[in-house]
């Protein structure tokens, strides 16, 4: 396998790196002087792109990985460990639609002992499953950067995980669920480990994932492919690797950036949102150390206390 000197140049992973958004953004990196790791579920597909792309496999090699499977992201991550020494960036970008319908329309004449049969929720697998064990396994990796531990984090995800479409149930949940992790996640990973994580959520592209996108869509609301480059370049461009917990939207030719949504019960939630370090400690072993970290229960709580048990009896 050939190798390269450990910190020669910045090294980057994109899964789903071997098709439409992906591929897009590993010719970018690529072109910028990054090492590339395109990842893929398919060799036959994947590896003659790579070698379209750099024939030496000096700069660009192609890994193939289920990023539904921890098992096999983990060894992929060891092997581009094992050729280049280091990882800056992880792109989290694999991911696919829903897989048959969660609706279960065909299954209104069933008898009430005749059950829907198990729904494919593979789309979860790969896109919620596929960013958060990409997030621990890049993690501890980028720890072992030299000289200075950290790295970045970018998700793929979709506005359609703010906003639902009925055509896409589990898609929209899955994405949901990627701009909660990269929000819940930032402030710890940057704070302990210099790794910032965003997201950048997707307008309409034409993609291999559904087919008839160029009839589905006028020309003016396909997302274009310099305005996906935009989104991410604001984070690998990044010099001081202090933008995180981020989303921007992309949408033709524009960003749009969507801000934490406000607590609508105003100082009533605002409690039950912030880190409270006993039950940190207790879940993570080591506090927070988040600067608005509750360290304790509020002074004077012993009378507050017990009528919030008296309010909890009838839950019980």
């Amino acid at each position: 396998m050939g190798s390269v000197e450990p910190n020669a140049a910045r090294v980057a992973i994109v899964t789903g790196g071997t098709s439409g958004i992906g591929l897009l953004l590993s010719r970018h990196l690529h072109a910028k002087g990054w090492r590339v790791a395109l990842v893929g579920r398919r060799a036959d597909v994947g590896a003659p792109k790579t070698a379209l792309l750099d024939r030496s496999g000096e700069r660009a090699v192609f890994e193939q990985c289920d990023v539904s499977s921890y098992s096999s992201q983990a060894a992929m991550f060891r092997s581009v460990w094992a050729r280049w020494g280091r990882l800056d960036l992880l792109i989290a970008n694999a991911g696919n639609v829903d897989h048959g319908s969660w609706y279960n329309f065909g299954g209104r004449g069933a008898g009430v002992d005749d059950l829907p049969p198990e729904p494919d929720s593979s789309c979860t697998d790969t896109h919620l499953k596929g960013v958060m064990y990409g997030t621990r396994l890049a993690t501890h990796f980028m720890r072992h950067n030299k000289p200075s531990p950290g790295g970045k984090i970018i998700a793929t995800s979709s506005m359609l995980g703010l906003h639902p479409c009925p055509t896409f149930p589990e898609y929209g949940a899955a994405e949901a669920g990627v701009i909660q992790w990269v929000r819940v996640s930032a402030p710890l990973l940057k704070l302990k480990e210099n790794i910032t994580i965003n997201a950048v959520m997707m307008g309409p592209v034409i993609t291999p994932v559904m087919p008839g996108f160029a009839k589905a869509f006028l020309p003016e609301e396909l997302v274009l492919p310099s305005t996906i480059l935009e989104a991410y370049d604001v984070f690998i461009d990044d010099a001081e690797n202090q933008r995180t917990g981020e989303t921007v939207e992309t949408a033709h030719d524009r960003l749009f950036w969507h801000e934490m949504p406000e607590l609508k019960a105003g100082k009533l939630n605002v409690r039950n949102m912030a880190v409270y370090e006993p039950w940190f400690a207790a879940m993570h072993g080591e506090k927070s150390g988040l600067e608005n970290a509750l360290q304790g229960p509020p002074e004077g709580n012993a009378e507050d206390a017990g009528r919030a048990e008296e309010l909890a009896v009838g839950m019980r």
